[in-house]
């Protein structure tokens, strides 16, 4: 089946929204399209050196025009055609809140960039608190307070009669406030973070498998959530599990990673259905993004350099990582509604979206690292605009 579908999940109420075809019609040359948004306004973001593991520092931008000239495009059409504008109107007055780790927070610049384009004052868009994006920071709020022409009173409409028998018309248009917030909350596992102290008095990280995490009541007011987790969990002592997984106060010798994968998810599945107002609130699930290291990993040499296309064909487009299978498995046990924003197979074709050595925002294409790639997270104007024209997308069907 080409294109994206939205179809209900069997017997449960799991709305899947996903690509499920390797065709090459699912992508079209950017350059022959308008761009859904510029480069990301430097003055949101704080220049910090390197790239550092898990994450990205500054707006990832592609150094020139060709990096990456390619999109996906989608079977709903000239249907759902983004419109940032329209966008704003439809989250008036709400909280969007994304939630978890460093990929969330890229499809949440993503969303600042896309939805940045709808206003007229730019200035009418900034970070209530006056921070800039950072890797360190966790949270942030982005107000959104424009005002629009909203609609035309008809009954207040009249005439002046100027000068020459010259009629002129005027009409009283209220103004609104859209008065919305797009926020990211940073959860790494959606459970909570935690330490001991071992026996030589040294603290090391715990990751208790069955609490929700700590920022979780920030979670409770928000109007459409977008939870994700998954890369965190290939990396270090979480795929290692010695010492490391937590129920109770047992802290587990050795446990296995997937498994405790599952069990989390749970703990936040089971979190969503006791906290959730299906009649009031809207929650996405985004799915596993695929990552593209040839000849190793993050840490280890792994490379994109110099991809310039997307993967057209191989075994690759087919991948469905077992973390993916888990999901849909712990999904299918919800009772709240759910969107599913599948977007594996759909990364799975862009090798060439990555930063590579373009690790943070960087002039006249200027090289940060050769030595650590990023090749996980994407670059914007990139992927995640496909994904967030999907949340609009479920928005238009609501």
């Amino acid at each position: 089946m080409a294109g994206w579908t939205i179809s209900a999940g069997g017997g449960n109420p799991t709305a899947v929204i996903f690509q499920g075809g390797g065709s090459r019609g699912l992508l079209q040359p950017q350059n022959r399209q308008v761009p859904l948004a510029s480069h990301p306004p430097a003055e949101f973001f704080k220049h910090v050196k390197g790239v550092g593991h898990g994450g990205f520092s500054n707006p990832i931008t592609y150094p020139s025009t060709d990096k990456s000239p390619w999109r996906a495009t989608h079977s709903a059409g000239a249907g759902t055609k983004f419109n940032a504008t329209d966008f704003l109107l439809r989250l008036r007055g709400k909280r969007l809140m994304l939630v978890g780790d460093s990929m969330n927070r890229n499809q949440f610049e993503s969303i600042l960039c896309l939805l940045r384009e709808g206003l007229h004052d730019k200035s009418r868009m900034y970070e209530i608190h006056g921070h800039k994006i950072t890797k360190g920071r966790g949270y942030f709020v982005f107000k959104f307070e424009m005002y629009f022409l909203s609609y035309i009173d008809w009954s207040k409409v009249g005439t002046v009669r100027d000068v020459g028998d010259h009629f002129v018309k005027y009409v009283h248009i209220p103004s609104q406030d859209y008065n919305c917030t797009v926020e990211f909350v940073r959860s790494h596992f959606l459970v909570k973070e935690g330490f001991r102290i071992n026996g030589q008095g040294n603290s090391n990280p715990t990751l208790s498998i069955d609490q929700i995490d700590k920022t979780a009541n920030r979670w409770k007011r928000a109007d459409i959530l977008v939870f994700n987790t998954g890369h965190w969990w290939t990396h270090g002592k979480t795929a290692r599990g010695k010492n490391y997984y937590k129920e109770g106060d047992y802290l587990y010798p050795k446990f296995d990673a997937v498994e405790a994968y599952r069990r989390a998810l749970r703990t936040w599945a089971t979190w969503v259905d006791k906290n959730v107002n299906p009649k009031k609130q809207l929650v996405f699930y985004r799915g596993y993004s695929s990552a593209h290291f040839r000849g190793g990993d993050w840490d280890s040499g792994g490379s994109c350099k110099g991809e310039t296309e997307p993967v057209l064909s191989g075994a690759i487009l087919d991948n469905y990582p077992q973390k993916m299978n888990i999901v849909d498995e712990v999904l299918k046990e919800m009772q709240v509604p759910l969107k599913l924003l599948n977007v594996t197979r759909l990364t799975n074709f862009r090798k060439d979206g990555h930063p590579s050595i373009y690790g943070k925002y960087v002039t006249a294409g200027k090289k940060v690292s050769t030595r650590r790639q990023d090749c996980s997270h994407w670059c914007l104007p990139g992927v995640p605009d496909a994904w967030n024209e999907l949340v609009y997308a479920t928005l238009l069907l609501q």
